[in-house]
């Protein structure tokens, strides 16, 4: 039995879990499976579930993007931007069992880690749900302008394009596309 929940690679099979979860946490933001299972194809190095005693408690999708405004709300990408200067947090939800662990904090630290040692300048992302203030606790400030764009819109009014500058010094090597 273990104590604490555990992040681990996800795999195609935990799409549907991730649903289930996706529609607990953000019902006022569904994607399709589509969604889930792209990002996960085009970058599996951000994507990890979240699991207690063999089951689901929570999930982080991640993949790197440029600068300029978020992907849609339930669109594909298609492939990932050429041009990706920073790493996109995308989505990050946890089940009220995963919540109070420390568990967001170990995979944001691992992302950040991850993202520095890409290569990257910044991490991104849209914060719904009042969420703000959690983002704070990790360097993230809000960048307005951005998410007021067409894309933004798609995440709801009261959403909030947030960024963070990663610490150059601390990256180790170049993206390596998986």
């Amino acid at each position: 039995m273990i104590h604490s929940p555990v992040w681990r690679p996800m795999r195609p099979e935990d799409l549907p879990a991730v649903m289930e979860i996706a529609a607990l946490v953000h019902p006022n933001f569904p994607e399709d499976i589509a969604v889930f299972a792209e990002r996960h194809r085009l970058y599996p190095a951000g994507a990890h579930l979240l699991h207690w005693n063999e089951t689901a408690c929570g999930y982080l999708v991640s993949h790197p993007w440029h600068s300029g405004p978020p992907p849609a709300l339930n669109s594909l990408l298609h492939r990932l931007p050429p041009s990706a200067d920073t790493f996109y947090l995308h989505d990050l939800a946890l089940l009220p069992a995963g919540r109070g662990t420390g568990a967001a904090r170990t995979i944001v630290n691992s992302m950040m880690k991850h993202a520095r040692e890409g290569g990257f300048s910044s991490m991104r992302l849209m914060a719904v749900n009042g969420s703000v203030p959690f983002w704070e606790r990790f360097g993230f400030v809000v960048e307005d302008d951005l998410g007021a764009a067409d894309h933004g819109r798609s995440y709801g009014e009261d959403a909030r394009m947030m960024a963070r500058p990663l610490d150059p010094c601390q990256a180790t090597g170049g993206f390596a596309r998986t």
